[in-house]
This record gives C-alpha cells, structure tokens and sequence, in this order.
C-alpha cells in the first residue's frame, strides 16, 4: 500500500499513456501518432517531477527555535510522506 501512495500520480500517468499508446498505434504506426505518444510521456514525466513528494530541510531551523515563545507569530507545517 505504502508504494502505491508514494507512486500513485505515476501509475495513473502509465495507465493513461498505456491507454494512449493502445488508441494511437493500434491501427499501425505512423510518425504522428509516435509523435503524440512522445508529447504525451514527456508532459507526464515533467509533471510528475513537478509534483513529486520531496524532502524540505531544515536549514534554519536555529532560527525558527530562536522566535518561538519570544511573541513573534511562527507557522509552522508539518509533512508527512503518506
């Protein structure tokens, strides 16, 4: 399960271009339609590495610890992976 909810944006981007590929090249394989399949895996590829789950390091986090209690608002966001 834990795969899944780590990949999930990256399965569903397989299916659709699998389905992609089966509707395009199922009546033979023409230029413009392995061209449209290329377009297609490549915006999937650029969106998943735009949204892909990342870790945020704590750079300042000395500072953060500093301004907590001293009556300075301070938001912090927790993240979990799941």
């Amino acid at each position: 399960m834990s795969f899944f909810n780590h990949y999930s944006l990256a399965l569903i981007a397989l299916g659709i271009t699998g389905l992609a590929g089966y509707v395009l090249l199922r009546d033979g394989l023409k230029k413009s339609d392995v061209f449209i399949l290329g377009v297609l895996l490549a915006a999937m590829i650029v969106a998943w590495l735009a949204v892909r789950p990342k870790a945020t390091p704590f750079s300042n986090a000395e500072a953060i610890q500093n301004r907590i209690g001293v009556g300075v608002p301070v938001l912090l966001e927790f993240q979990s992976p799941y």
